[in-house]
């Protein structure tokens, strides 16, 4: 608590922003690529949900996401919720890799084994934002636009603290080596 009291007030004195940067660079582009990958996945959602409004519009081979439903009712939400998430999932990673976590992790199976990492954790997430939507949209029956868009921003903000914590504790977490090799 005491750390975000110190940005927050740091943040309010322009003179003291370079150095709010450097000391929390990692949080703050975190949260810019969070904020970034959050408005991907809720335009993807939207785009999606605007194509496919209804079962009938969903091609054949994607109707098995409508069997997707445990309550009978309407399971519209989860073939938008399936596609925004790869999209913004493959966005988090190459953003995260690059400017927030600053991977240096080289060769064919380490990246390999880093990506599979990143995309098991937000499978993880995937399934904790469809039990949200699920619960807060579907089995309710609830159908108003801006009460789905506030149900699917609280579920972003949910699973973006989640994708941190999954991000810095076992994804790109910096080994012993690495750790040396920046503090020369």
């Amino acid at each position: 608590m005491d750390k975000i009291k110190e940005i927050f007030k740091m943040a309010l004195h322009p003179s003291q922003w370079k150095e709010l940067f450097t000391r929390y660079r990692e949080i703050i582009m975190y949260v810019i690529f969070g904020a970034l990958t959050t408005l991907v996945s809720i335009v993807t959602y939207f785009i999606i949900r605007c194509i496919f409004p209804s079962e009938e519009s969903v091609p054949l081979f994607l109707k098995w996401t409508y069997r997707l439903n445990f309550s009978g009712g309407d399971s519209s939400t989860v073939l938008p919720n399936i596609i925004s998430w790869i999209v913004s999932v493959t966005f988090a990673y190459i953003t995260n890799r690059i400017w927030v976590f600053q991977s240096k992790v080289k060769g064919f199976a380490k990246n390999t084994l880093q990506a599979l990492s990143f995309y098991a954790a937000r499978l993880f997430t995937l399934f904790v934002d469809l039990i949200i939507m699920f619960l807060l949209v579907n089995l309710p029956g609830i159908e108003n636009g801006l009460y789905e868009f506030c149900a699917k921003v609280f579920s972003n903000i949910v699973v973006l603290v989640l994708n941190y914590v999954f991000s810095k504790v076992f994804v790109f977490r910096k080994r012993e080596e690495e750790k040396e090799e920046d503090k020369n």
